[in-house]
C-alpha cells in the first residue's frame, strides 16, 4: 500500500506555488496544478506510466483560485484523496475528485484573495511605504521577508489541513455557513485597512485662507478638519473610484492627477501635509 511521507507532501505543497507560471485563459492554473501533483502521482503509481498518465489527464480540467495562501487547502484535500484512492477507495473517482475542486474554487478564492490582498498585502505595503518615505531602505526589505513568511507559514499549514481533515472537515464548514462569515469579517478588516491608508497616504490639505476684515480663517483646520478630518482624501479618493467604475483608463486618470494636482498646488488651493 502506498504511502505518502512528509518530504512528498512537502514537495507537492512547494510546487503548488507554479500555478501561474504556465497561466493561460483556456485553463488559467491547471498545468501549474498538474505539474505540482507529478511527484504525488509518481509516488502512488510507481513503474506504471500509463496509470500516471491516466491520473495526471483530470487535473487538466479548467482551474482558477487563490493559488498561494487559502487555496493550498484544495490541493491539500485532493492529495489525501489521491492516497485514499490509491489504496482502493473505489468510490473515490475522477469526478469525485474534480467535483470537489470545482466545488471548492469560488469559496476558497473568496477568502483567500480578501486575506492576502485585502488586509495582508495593504498593511504590508503600507507600513514598507511608510518607512521608505522616510528614507528607511529596511522598508521594502521587511515588506518582502514578512509577506514571504506569512505566505509560507499560513500555505503550508492550510496545505497540511486540507490533507490531514480531507473533504469531509471543508464540506462540514461549508455547510455551517463558516466559509461566508469568514469571507465578511476578512472583506470588513480590508475595508478598514483600506480607509485607514486612504486617511493616512493621499496626504493633501487645502492651504487657503480666508481673510475678512479682522476674522482670518484656516479652510483646512477651522472648517474642513472641523467637519471630518481626511474629508479631502477621502473626496478625491472616491471621484478617483468613480472615474474607475465609469471605465475611463487609468494611464489618463494619472495624467489628469498630474495634471489637476500641478495646477491646484500653484495656484495654492492644495498643498501636501507636512
Amino acid at each position: 500500500m502506498p504511502k505518502l511521507t512528509k518530504k512528498d507532501l512537502i514537495k507537492n505543497w512547494a510546487l503548488i506555488y507554479s500555478n501561474e507560471a504556465a497561466y493561460n485563459y483556456e485553463r488559467l492554473q491547471a498545468l501549474g496544478q498538474t505539474n505540482a501533483m507529478v511527484p504525488i502521482i509518481r509516488k502512488l503509481y510507481p513503474n506504471n506510466t500509463e496509470r500516471q498518465a491516466k491520473e495526471l489527464k483530470k487535473y487538466l480540467i479548467f482551474y482558477n483560485t487563490e493559488p498561494s495562501f487559502v487555496g493550498t487547502v484544495i490541493p491539500g484535500i485532493a492529495t489525501a484523496m489521491e492516497e485514499q484512492r490509491a489504496n482502493g477507495a473505489e468510490e473515490i473517482t475522477d469526478e469525485t475528485i474534480n467535483s470537489l475542486r470545482t466545488g471548492l474554487m469560488g469559496p476558497i478564492a473568496g477568502i483567500g484573495d480578501t486575506l492576502s490582498q485585502g488586509i495582508i498585502y495593504p498593511i504590508l505595503a503600507g507600513i514598507g511605504c511608510s518607512l521608505a518615505i522616510s528614507g528607511n531602505y529596511l522598508g521594502p526589505i521587511l515588506f518582502e521577508v514578512i509577506y514571504k513568511a506569512l505566505l509560507v507559514f499560513i500555505g503550508w499549514n492550510m496545505y497540511k489541513l486540507g490533507y490531514q481533515k480531507g473533504k469531509s472537515f471543508i464540506l462540514q464548514i461549508m455547510r455551517q455557513g463558516t466559509i461566508n462569515k469568514l469571507t465578511d469579517v476578512f472583506g470588513v478588516v480590508g475595508l478598514m485597512v483600506v480607509g485607514c491608508m486612504t486617511a493616512s497616504r493621499v496626504a493633501i490639505r487645502v492651504p487657503l485662507k480666508l481673510n475678512i476684515g479682522n476674522v482670518h480663517m484656516n479652510i483646512q483646520s477651522q472648517v474642513l478638519d472641523a467637519l471630518m478630518p481626511g474629508l479631502v482624501p477621502l473626496g478625491i479618493t472616491l471621484f478617483v473610484y468613480w472615474l474607475v467604475r465609469k471605465k475611463i483608463n487609468v494611464n489618463w486618470i494619472i495624467v489628469f492627477i498630474f495634471i489637476v494636482g500641478i495646477m491646484c498646488s500653484y495656484l495654492n488651493i492644495f498643498g501636501i501635509v507636512k
